[in-house]
């Protein structure tokens, strides 16, 4: 075949991968956002935490999450903590099943067995040993969840062919331990799912996306017969590692983390530090698409210093996500240490005018257009525009305006909602 045919027919591939990509996409987004939310929050050995989950553009939810304040009634993991986000794709079973049993199936590891042993005879101290076999057991863990999944896909009926990505943090007394396996994490940080942990006066430290077209995970799905098109595995899955998947995992005699798609973790072990730790941040891409990892955290540092509820911070979050442009479901799980910012008198008087301008700016806006059934929420932003970018407090952009916008609009629909019900009653004349 001469260069020009090879060119051609690559041209094809490439083309048809393309389509292929697009085709599957059509259908995938409803005709407006669904932006309820599903919250959680609580305290764990110290720490408070928080949980936000919204459907978004998308026609299913995919994510799916897990906290245990404590991993087990009996010491040592009944002062360590446990959160994972889930980020499926093509169907939630994949998604749902690890948040239903990934921690249970690390616990069952011969590796936290030989842990318990070794704490309970050092008054819980992890040294490096200890260190050692948790690495080691949570991706033995991984390994093993993975192949059950197998098992129930194979016997699976509808024949699912679902996939998830993984973010799991686990906190220790003195350590916090990530697992990321597809998505990310990150230090005052930046996959699919991704963890961002801020400290104080410090860059972020994160994770490495497992992206098909990184090096290291080309070479691996290069060496199992896969290949990288579009920066996706065959051209179609836009993630190199993944629980799940088996389509993609089906080459004889190659290991588990040897196939195209491996569902082995990376680890990171952090020592903890009282006086400078601040949050910690696991989210899928939903919420990274749009906001890097510096952005994130500035922008949770401006809610926390205006608000003590963790939820609104959250929530607040995926509004801004979802004004800046964001098509994905989204899910995201903030748990704070000591050294958080604290709620700042004067932040909160900033805070307040700024959304009292924009709350009479939304107003102008719907005396002008209210009567046009294309005014909502992104019609409004668009409106505003730079308007009142200026007077945003530090470490906010507009797009924290969506949060007000939404509440604006329902509180308008439930009034007119009650207009109506009020003129269609019986016995109006």
């Amino acid at each position: 075949m001469s260069t020009v045919e090879v060119a051609v027919v690559d041209e094809f591939i490439f083309n048809t991968a393309a389509a292929f990509v697009r085709q599957n996409s059509m259908g995938a987004f409803l005709d407006k956002p669904k932006t309820d939310k599903n919250n959680d929050q609580g305290v764990a050995h110290g720490t408070r935490y928080a949980v936000a989950s919204m459907q978004g553009w998308r026609i299913d939810m995919e994510d799916a999450h897990v906290v245990e304040i404590s991993m087990s009634t009996e010491p040592p993991f009944l002062n360590w903590s446990f959160y994972a986000v889930f980020d499926g794709h093509a169907g939630n079973k994949a998604a749902q099943h690890s948040a239903e049993n990934l921690l249970k199936t690390l616990l069952a590891t011969s590796q936290f067995a030989q842990i318990v042993q070794k704490l309970n005879h050092s008054s819980g101290v992890m040294d490096a040993a200890a260190l050692s076999l948790l690495e080691e057991g949570i991706k033995e863990g991984f390994l093993t969840l993975d192949a059950k999944l197998r098992e129930r896909h194979e016997t699976d009926e509808d024949n699912e062919r679902s996939g998830t990505t993984a973010i799991c943090a686990i906190v220790t007394p003195s350590h916090i331990v990530l697992a990321n396996l597809g998505i990310f994490f990150a230090l005052r940080i930046r996959g699919d799912s991704r963890a961002v942990l801020a400290r104080k006066n410090q860059a972020a430290f994160g994770t490495e996306d497992h992206k098909p077209f990184l090096p290291k995970e080309r070479d691996r799905i290069v060496n199992a017969g896969g290949s990288v098109m579009i920066q996706r595995v065959n051209g179609s899955l836009a993630v190199s590692r993944a629980l799940g998947d088996f389509e993609y995992k089906a080459v004889p005699g190659l290991d588990a983390t040897k196939q195209l798609v491996s569902p082995e973790p990376d680890i990171y072990t952090i020592l903890r530090d009282p006086k400078v730790d601040e949050f910690l941040l696991l989210a899928c891409d939903g919420v990274y698409d749009v906001m890097e990892n510096t952005e994130i955290c500035s922008f949770v540092e401006s809610r926390l210093l205006v608000t003590s509820d963790l939820s609104s911070v959250a929530n607040q979050v995926l509004d801004a996500c979802l004004s800046k442009g964001s098509r994905d479901n989204m899910t995201i799980i903030l748990v704070c240490f000591d050294a958080a910012p604290k709620v700042d008198p004067e932040a909160v008087k900033r805070e307040e005018g700024w959304k009292q301008k924009i709350f009479e700016r939304v107003q102008e806006i719907l005396e002008e257009h209210g009567k046009q059934s294309h005014v909502d929420a992104e019609f409004i932003m668009r409106e505003l525009g730079g308007e009142v970018t200026q007077a945003c407090p530090a470490g906010v952009s507009i797009h924290a305006a969506r949060s007000i916008i939404d509440s604006i609009l329902t509180e308008r629909e439930a009034k007119n909602e009650k207009t109506r019900s009020a003129s269609s009653s019986p016995g109006r004349t």
